[in-house]
């Protein structure tokens, strides 16, 4: 691991929500009411010095007013990815950016990507003067010397922008003219999921109850083929794309519920994430994504002693909540 990228104490492990310590002035006061489920930062060589970090909120509503000023959460969050950004530039004068992935509800839903340069990261924190500096808590994934990824939970003294005294009505305006740039992957509910087809190959083999989607999120011009099996103790919806294709190429997800199963444990590999969630009702639930030659995103909940399980090959984990909130809304079949 480079020794420039650390500051102060580091530690290996899984990263939880936390929130940023308390201080005296009306600035830190507000932020104490902040917090962050995970930053991630996907400090990989690129070749055009672009890098990727993840902001991740446990909150649904961003526009909740934080402080007497009237800031919002979605101001401070701003706030937040220029900090980083503008403390990572200063360190490393070859990296031309940062692409912020900007998520609320422990990552249900992503807002978009908000592509911070270095040249306005520096702009903005000279326009406000930087504060009292914050320890901040970021997961980093990087590349060994072998060319192994490799993880490591660091936390950095990172100073804070003089958002709040008198610039805060200049921030409310700066952070609001920001467009996040959509996210060109997230695909659309616009392809039903033949769900009373499917249930016809399930009923009368299975004792668990039957939850099926009714939609499936992705464009209707990729047509996918069902494998379908069922016995007592639940059942498994395989798809694939492609027409008489069952080949791993082809393979796109499942919907399945099996009896008596436990929660999938969590992965300590770099690539893998594994988070606390809730779905549709309130239901809780986890999201993991595992990666291997390629990446499956899960979400799992379980229901009167049944486990419910939805996977996408190389999906998001907005794409496989959208598939289990559908199933949830469309209640036992």
């Amino acid at each position: 691991m480079r020794k420039k990228w650390l500051f102060g104490a580091f530690f290996l492990g899984a990263v939880t929500a936390f929130t940023i310590a308390p201080a005296t002035s009306n600035s830190a006061l507000a932020r104490t009411q902040v917090s962050i489920a995970e930053i991630r930062w996907l400090n990989y060589p690129t070749r055009d010095n672009w890098q990727s970090i993840e902001l991740i909120v446990p909150d649904r509503d961003n526009t909740k007013k934080v402080d007497r000023l009237k800031l919002s959460l979605y101001d401070f969050h701003v706030a937040k990815m220029f900090e980083i950004s503008h403390f990572l530039c200063q360190r490393d004068r070859t990296v031309v950016g940062y692409n912020w992935s900007y998520q609320l509800a422990n990552g249900n839903i992503e807002i978009g990507r908000y592509k911070i340069s270095c040249t306005l990261a520096r702009q903005t924190a000279a326009t406000y003067g930087l504060g009292k500096p914050e320890t901040t808590t970021i997961r980093r994934n990087f590349q060994l010397p072998n060319n192994r990824q490799s993880v490591a939970v660091e936390k950095y003294l990172i100073p804070t922008f003089n958002i709040v005294k008198n610039r805060f009505s200049e921030w409310r305006k700066f952070a609001k003219q920001l467009r996040p740039i959509e996210n060109s992957g997230t695909q659309k509910a616009n392809s039903s999921f033949p769900a009373n087809n499917i249930f016809k190959q399930i009923k009368g083999k299975t004792r668990v109850p039957v939850f099926l989607p009714s939609r499936l999120f992705l464009p209707a011009t990729q047509q996918l083929e069902f494998d379908v099996q069922a016995g007592s103790h639940g059942y498994i919806v395989r798809m694939y794309l492609g027409k008489g294709c069952r080949t791993r190429t082809c393979y796109f997800g499942t919907i399945e519920a099996i009896r008596s199963e436990p929660f999938s444990p969590p992965s300590n590999l770099p690539r893998d994430t594994y988070r606390s969630i809730e779905l549709a009702g309130g239901m809780k639930a986890m999201y993991f994504n595992k990666c291997g030659a390629y990446c499956n995103a899960f979400v799992e909940w379980q229901r009167l002693g049944v486990l419910y399980r939805v996977s996408r090959k190389n999906g998001t984990q907005q794409e496989v909540v959208q598939i289990a909130n559908s199933a949830i809304r469309s209640g036992q079949r």
